[in-house]
């Protein structure tokens, strides 16, 4: 017994390496697999002995600059009625999508955004100015009088700086305020705005883009020759039955809680620079300064990404129509083809087994973040480590992060406050990858590696609690533990209660029933229940809610 719980304590350490590497939880550089000359049988998460990380520094007070109210901002020259461009980014047999989320009030944008040259020379910041026009759409069933925008670089796990310089509402001034530690903006409306009723919103706002990782994953910087934007723009906050959902999150876990919304954006970049972003290329255009300025769009997604470096190399193939990019350095050219053939091979899977992706490209890149990978809408980023070597891991972490298209892209959730619903159920959807490309044995021994024992032995050393609850509740080892493997568990056990047609078709269910929406627990379990016909309140206690060691953390499915 006590050599079988030794070697149990290792799986479940090996296990959170994996999960940590995985998702935006991890704040440390990622062990890729070692190399081998075949493929292990087994999945094998990354090596414990992993070089010592460089210290972090403790990160400086979020600040932001000032507001200054502008008298008149003069408003980009946009028209937001022609829906056109946006269905460029579509499949065609989906570009009507774009007139269903329009007339269902869904925020347009319209963002010019170019960095500053001389950051790029010297590395030592890199300055990004935008000026953004937004149709806001009052979607809600009572009259507001101020709306909120999340200033994503102020959160301390994005550790740059945003400020909003300017800002006007239907041309007039209004002067906004600062909650949520400098995360949110507050701007004032001047005349309140009815159910229905529609406003513009133009502002001008700069952000400094940091040059070293001070906390979070890499995910807004300028590191390693490479710039990632997250939540480069001010993002208009979800309204839910709480009101304005401006959250502060914890430094790990993911941070986005958006509405689908439709973008345009005018990139502004040296002419060197290969850009990778959500959506599609409309246009490029060289300027005589030696810049170029990149038309981008896209159908209705949650949130808009760009990646960019010098040196990119992009390979691509068509999977049902859809065009997959990979983007990689020139020196990870292998890795780039098998993230390509990884990507292209789970796009297909799940465009079978869950319902299909709808828009017209996917991009999967190469950057040092350091998670294993992080998702956005149209594109994932993945640890450019794990380029340097195949084995399962990497083709786990493009998997998970290419079913997040569907969980947590399509049909959204409050990733915050319901974690679950989205990772463990991405998490779980690997397998049917598992099962199709690499064989029902490779998918059994994820099962067990992956979800099983890392659950089993924490139960065995006395830990256990409810998946449920927001990512706060848990330490960052639990929330790899439980969301990732246990949560997982539960979907399982569905799936062998009522089949696998039964299974794929509450998916396909639940994936129609809230594409481009943002869904609850209860949203999920209703579906289950109504398609498979039967009550699932035990596996819901057994799996989600209840804790064999200790008491219940989580009452209920729902905030």
């Amino acid at each position: 017994m006590p050599h079988k719980l030794t070697k149990r304590i290792l799986l479940i350490c090996l296990f959170l390496l994996f999960i940590l590497a995985c998702n935006p939880a991890n704040t440390t550089p990622v062990s890729p697999d070692p190399p081998a000359a075949a493929v292990s049988p087994t999945p094998s998460p990354p090596p414990t002995s992993s070089p010592a990380p460089t210290p972090i520094p403790s990160p400086a007070p979020t600040t932001a600059a000032p507001i200054v109210p502008a008298d008149i901002i003069p408003p980009p020259k946009f028209n937001f009625d022609d829906l056109a461009p946006y269905r460029q980014a579509m499949r065609p047999n989906f570009a009507a999508d774009v007139e269903t989320v329009a007339r269902a009030g869904a925020t347009r944008y319209y963002l010019e955004v170019s960095l500053d040259p001389a950051g790029f020379a010297d590395e030592t910041g890199l300055t990004l100015n935008g000026v953004a026009q937004i149709y806001y759409t009052n979607t809600e069933n009572k009259t507001l009088s101020e709306i909120y925008f999340r200033l994503y670089p102020n959160l301390p796990a994005y550790g740059g700086q945003m400020a909003v310089d300017a800002i006007a509402v239907n041309g007039q001034s209004v002067t906004p305020t600062l909650k949520a530690e400098n995360s949110a903006l507050v701007v004032p409306l001047a005349q309140p705005l009815p159910p229905g009723e529609t406003i513009t919103i133009n502002l001008t706002y700069q952000a400094m883009v940091p040059t070293q990782p001070m906390f979070g994953y890499n995910i807004f910087i300028y590191n390693e020759h490479t710039v990632t934007l997250a939540g480069f723009y001010p993002a208009l906050a979800v309204y839910d039955e709480t009101g304005w959902d401006v959250a502060v999150p914890p430094p790990y876990g993911d941070a986005t809680y958006l509405d689908v919304s439709l973008y345009q954006v005018k990139l502004n970049v040296p002419q060197e620079m290969v850009v990778a972003a959500s959506g599609s290329l409309l246009n490029a255009q060289n300027n005589p300064d030696g810049s170029k300025t990149l038309t981008l769009v896209s159908g209705p997604m949650r949130d808009f990404y760009i990646a960019m470096r010098d040196d990119y190399e992009i390979v691509s193939k068509t999977v049902d129509g859809i065009t997959v990019n990979s983007y990689y350095p020139p020196q990870l050219e292998n890795g780039g083809q098998s993230a390509l053939r990884y990507a292209a091979n789970s796009l297909r899977v799940f465009n079978e087994r869950f319902g299909p992706y709808p828009y017209a490209e996917f991009d999967i890149v190469a950057t040092p973040t350091t998670a294993g990978g992080v998702e956005y809408p149209g594109i994932v980023v993945i640890n450019q480590q794990l380029y340097e070597f195949e084995g399962p891991f990497f083709r786990q972490a493009v998997s998970h992060e290419v079913a997040h298209q569907w969980w947590y892209g399509l049909v959204g959730n409050d990733q915050i406050e319901e974690p679950w619903l989205d990772e463990a159920l991405t998490n779980y959807s690997t397998v049917f990858y598992w099962q199709e490309v690499e064989g029902e044995k490779m998918a059994e021994r994820v099962i067990e590696g992956y979800f099983l024992t890392p659950y089993e032995t924490a139960v065995e050393m006395g830990e256990d609690r409810a998946v449920l609850g927001p990512v706060g509740d848990f330490s960052e080892r639990d929330y790899g533990i439980f969301v990732y493997g246990k949560g997982p568990l539960f979907f399982h056990a569905l799936r062998r209660e009522v089949g696998d047609d039964v299974y794929l078709k509450i998916m396909q269910t639940y994936c129609t029933n809230y594409k481009y929406k943002i869904a609850q627990a209860n949203d999920l379990l209703a579906t289950i229940e109504q398609v498979s016909g039967q009550n699932i309140d035990s596996l819901f206690e057994t799996w989600l809610q209840k804790s064999k060691n200790q008491p219940n953390r989580s009452a209920t499915a729902n905030r």
